[in-house]
């Protein structure tokens, strides 16, 4: 059995990362101090209380989910853009395209009686392969301690490298058992599921992922956070639910970046624009130049 590494925050991110790519997952802990663990916990906590059970045998029965944590719990908005997160998410997923965005906000409170999940992995969501690169990289943080008993996320440690046919066996699952506050990052590919709850209390715990920028996002990100919120929140934010355009053109407005919708509207009609990489603008440049000299 092949247990996940655990590293401080302060670690540097290359180190972190390295082990990621070779086991697939990893646990930072201590990420959250206590003061922003109580804010977080304060924030999201009567939000769940009052939010029904999950109907379903993917999503439980006795376990509560709450999407839109952008809008709805403001500490989130931090942790989008802690500087560690992004600088494993440049590490891994600018591999496989020039900006990646904010997949999924999602809070998973696990009730007692509830049984494992079924053993899956997220990657199949996007039913493409891209050498290289991970599609996504999930960041899961722990409000409440995660223990073996009380269904902390399971893990197949080395799974993102197997063939899709292959299942583990229990001996190759682990849980991610973790004390409050910290966070168990891992990659779309690794099998994982949350874990049987054999105990008499819940157990929180809040995902944050992201994927490549010419993905579709699985949240609805432009409907869940209102424009006039999403006007205040900070530009590396605001690219990360989505509003920018990944190189070439992928998600334009007339010509024009997204994010200039959410800004004071030009005084005159802007330029159609275009959103080149440099080496395909010198290579046009020196097309046109060509062009004019015949």
């Amino acid at each position: 059995m092949t247990a996940l590494q655990r590293f401080s925050p302060d670690h540097p991110a290359s180190g972190i990362a390295a082990a990621l790519e070779r086991d697939g997952g990893v646990i930072v802990e201590g990420l959250l101090c206590p003061e922003r663990l109580a804010r977080f916990r304060a924030e999201l906590f009567p939000l769940l209380d009052a939010a029904p059970d999950c109907q379903g045998d993917f999503y439980g029965y006795a376990t509560r989910r709450l999407s839109g944590l952008i809008a709805r719990v403001p500490v989130c908005r931090e942790l989008a853009i802690h500087p560690l997160i992004l600088q494993l998410m440049d590490i891994m997923l600018l591999r496989g395209c020039r900006e990646y965005q904010l997949n999924l906000t999602q809070a998973i409170r696990i009730g007692p009686g509830e049984p494992r999940q079924f053993l899956h992995s997220d990657a199949l969501m996007f039913p493409v392969k891209v050498p290289g690169s991970e599609t996504m990289i999930n960041c899961m943080y722990a409000l409440d301690d995660f223990t073996e008993d009380n269904g902390a996320t399971n893990v197949a440690p080395g799974s993102h490298r197997w063939t899709e046919e292959r299942l583990p066996d229990e001996s190759e699952v682990v849980p991610a058992a973790m004390p409050a506050g910290s966070v168990l990052i891992y990659l779309g590919s690794v099998i994982h599921a949350g874990g049987a709850n054999r105990t008499g209390q819940p157990r929180t715990g809040v995902v944050l992922s992201y994927c490549l920028g010419w993905l579709r996002q699985a949240e609805n990100h432009y409907l869940a956070v209102p424009r006039e919120l999403a006007r205040e929140l900070p530009e590396r934010l605001q690219r990360l639910l989505g509003y920018f355009v990944h190189a070439p053109n992928l998600g334009s407005i007339d010509g024009q970046d997204p994010v200039a919708l959410l800004r004071e509207p030009p005084a005159e009609p802007p330029r159609f624009a275009e959103f080149l990489p440099e080496e395909a603008k010198t290579l046009l440049a020196q097309a046109r130049a060509a062009m004019r000299n015949d």
